[in-house]
């Protein structure tokens, strides 16, 4: 078998790590997925009649694509509801499925910032490594919880503290953990009705540089505080009165588009990320402070479906790692797709840690960088397409 084929009990199935990227030799799987998907299948006579399943933050569609396995084995129509934050893991999972023979309409997907409307019988995960983002949807689960919900997850041991288990059987039920098995566990948790547990999330956090308090959903970036690095990108900030185009690429919450749209008044604003949760809080935050302002909101992949040469600034905090692997790619995506969309004379800044050395790649991209400011961990460089 290859780096893409995983066998189950129930056959064959080829998973694609995505974005696909050539000599990738990832798998699009780990131990944990293997060993959930071992507990499906010997459990399957007691999941025989659990027909509503919901697949909460599976990362490229391997519990997904088993479950549609296990449930046209069974004879039962193939229907699973899916929860992920993320718009690569969504295509990820969308297209392995497609990929092993599954249609569009087998699996559906679920705003992460809602609640679904519906019970479930049998609720599979992978737990995030985000622990409140994974408790806050738990908790908005609970209303599609019953006595006889089968909830099971999947997880690394080295990314499993123990607080996630008091924190599980505090808003879901008692919790317990299965023996190690290639350093993966499962977690089972039985729900308990008699709970009341209170959400804290979307938070809110006041940032003092710009006079804002931001509203956050529990998945975004720097949730909690504003992070160092936007720090000293705010306070360089350019400012213009011209009529410009002003991406935020990576948005996370907003905050740097929005100190853009107070220094810029006569700017066009978009907001790009992958996550839902953060265009929702972006997209709050901006109705609360520019109600009337021109603004677009993208869940995209980087600056995908942004027209080429059509803005004029691309700010950006771009992040280096994908799911729980380091990476570089998707800055480097952003960088070029960043040129890609800039008008000529059109300027992208970026801010970073200064071991990225992120001034070699753009000065081999745009053919310049400029050092704006820095700090101890910090640069925010500049460059500007010719």
């Amino acid at each position: 078998m290859t780096e893409t084929e995983l066998q189950t009990p129930l056959g064959l199935l080829t998973l694609k790590r995505f974005p696909v990227r050539a000599a990738d030799r990832l798998r699009a799987w780990d131990a944990a997925d293997e060993l959930l998907i071992k507990h499906l299948h010997e459990q399957q006579a007691e999941l025989k009649d659990k027909k509503r399943v919901l697949v909460f933050d599976d990362q490229f569609g391997a519990i997904t694509s088993f479950m549609c396995q296990m449930l046209a084995a069974s004879g039962h129509p193939v229907s699973i509801d899916v929860i992920t934050d993320s718009l690569v893991s969504q295509h990820a999972i969308s297209q392995n499925v497609k990929g092993n023979g599954y249609g569009e309409r087998d699996v559906s997907f679920i705003d992460n910032t809602a609640i679904p409307v519906k019970p479930y019988d049998l609720i599979i995960y992978k737990l995030p490594r985000n622990h409140g983002y994974f408790a806050d949807v738990m908790q908005r689960l609970r209303s599609n919880m019953s006595d006889d919900t089968h909830i099971v997850g999947g997880v690394m041991v080295k990314y499993l503290p123990m607080t996630v288990l008091t924190t599980l059987g505090q808003i879901v039920g008692e919790t317990t953990t299965s023996l190690a098995t290639k350093k993966a566990r499962l977690i089972f948790s039985h729900f308990d009705s008699s709970l009341t547990p209170t959400n804290p999330y979307p938070t809110t956090y006041t940032i003092e540089e710009i006079d804002v308090d931001l509203l956050n959903h529990s998945n975004v970036f720097s949730r909690d505080s504003l992070d160092i690095g936007t720090r000293l990108l705010l306070a360089v900030m350019p400012e213009s009165d011209d009529l410009l185009t002003i991406v935020d690429l990576a948005c996370g919450n907003g905050v740097v588009g929005i100190s853009a749209a107070q220094l810029n008044p006569n700017a066009d604003l978009i907001f790009c990320d992958e996550s839902n949760m953060a265009v929702a809080s972006a997209k709050a935050n901006v109705a609360r402070y520019f109600p009337e302002r021109n603004a677009e909101f993208y869940q995209t992949d980087c600056l995908e479906g942004i027209a080429k040469n059509s803005v004029d600034l691309v700010l950006c905090n771009p992040p280096f790692h994908q799911q729980n692997a380091i990476s570089e790619h998707v800055g480097w995506q952003m960088f070029k797709e960043s040129l890609q969309c800039l008008k000529s004379g059109g300027e992208f800044w970026v801010v970073g840690n200064r071991h990225l050395d992120y001034h070699i790649k753009l000065k081999k991209l745009f053919g310049n960088a400029t050092l704006v400011d820095s700090s101890n961990k910090f640069v925010v460089i500049k460059s500007v397409k010719r």
